[in-house]
Parts: structure tokens; C-alpha cells; sequence
């Protein structure tokens, strides 16, 4: 078990990882499109709906990343007061609402990526990129989410009934 908790950890990371380096690409496209629209006077049409995919695109792939280093927000200033074990009881718990919210997610954006992918989805705008991989992207990133919540569960559980 171990070693499974260790191989979605390291997908977990390094989905992150590499997918952290987009964020180079988007300051590229917004300080581009700045120096076009203010000093040469010639906005870009591709440029906003670039910076819009692939900062979704970086948020929903770097979200496992995310929980296995426990970043997401939480009330901490209640959290942090109970011991490690009655956190973990807590995770426990409000772990259904998680992985009800992922499961649908998950449903949602399979749904919707696979329609795109048999249409060819465009995003119709004057200059029409396919919106498909960036729906597959979102799709495997819930998808990455719900498996390294699930493996955060496993812990939990293990921590919650030994207490260590």
C-alpha cells in the first residue's frame, strides 16, 4: 500500500511540476499582449483566451499537487488546534463531501471533454483555437485531484485508528 500511496504522490508532484512551468508561458502571453496593446497600439485576438486556458489549465493540474502539500484553504486558525490524529478524524469526515464534489466534477468534465473531442470543439471566437485538449486537461486534472484525495484518505484513516 506504501508504495501505491508513493507512486500517486509522486504523479501528484510531478503533474504539478510540470505543469507549473505554463506559468512562464502566461507572464510571456500577458507582458506580449501589454507591450502590443500599449505601446504599438495592436491588441492581439489570441492572447486573452491563451492566458484563460492555460491558467485553467494550471490550476486543475496543479491541484493534487496542491493537496498532497495540504495548500488548500482551510480555517486553520481552527485547524491547527486539534492534534495531528484529530485532524486526520476530521479529514476523515469531510472527506464524503469531497469526493462527492470531485466524482461530479470528474462526471462533468469527462462528459463535456469527450463531446468536444467528437465535435472538434472550436471556442468560436475570431481566432477559433480547439477547446477540447484544454477540456481533457481539466478532466484529468479532477481526476488526478480525486485519486491523491484518496490517498490522503488512506493516511487519514490509518493515522486516525493508530494514532500515529
Amino acid at each position: 500500500m506504501k508504495r501505491l500511496l508513493s507512486v500517486i504522490d509522486w504523479i501528484s508532484t510531478w503533474s504539478g511540476k510540470a505543469t507549473s512551468w505554463l506559468t512562464i508561458v502566461v507572464i510571456f502571453v500577458v507582458v506580449y499582449e501589454i507591450i502590443m496593446r500599449h505601446v504599438f497600439h495592436r491588441p492581439t485576438i489570441w492572447a486573452s483566451e491563451t492566458m484563460i486556458f492555460l491558467c485553467a489549465i494550471l490550476y486543475v493540474m496543479g491541484g493534487a499537487w496542491t493537496l498532497l502539500e495540504k495548500r488548500h484553504v482551510k480555517i486553520d486558525f481552527i485547524y491547527e488546534k486539534f492534534t495531528p490524529r484529530q485532524q486526520a478524524i476530521l479529514d476523515v469526515l469531510t472527506f464524503l463531501f469531497f469526493a462527492l464534489y470531485m466524482v461530479m466534477m470528474l462526471w462533468a468534465t469527462s462528459k463535456y471533454a469527450w463531446e468536444s473531442i467528437q465535435l472538434a470543439e472550436k471556442s468560436g471566437s475570431p481566432w477559433n483555437p480547439p477547446v477540447y485538449p484544454i477540456k481533457i486537461a481539466l478532466a484529468l486534472g479532477v481526476f488526478l485531484i480525486l485519486v491523491q484525495g484518496t490517498a490522503n484518505l488512506i493516511r487519514d484513516l490509518y493515522l486516525a485508528m493508530r494514532g500515529r
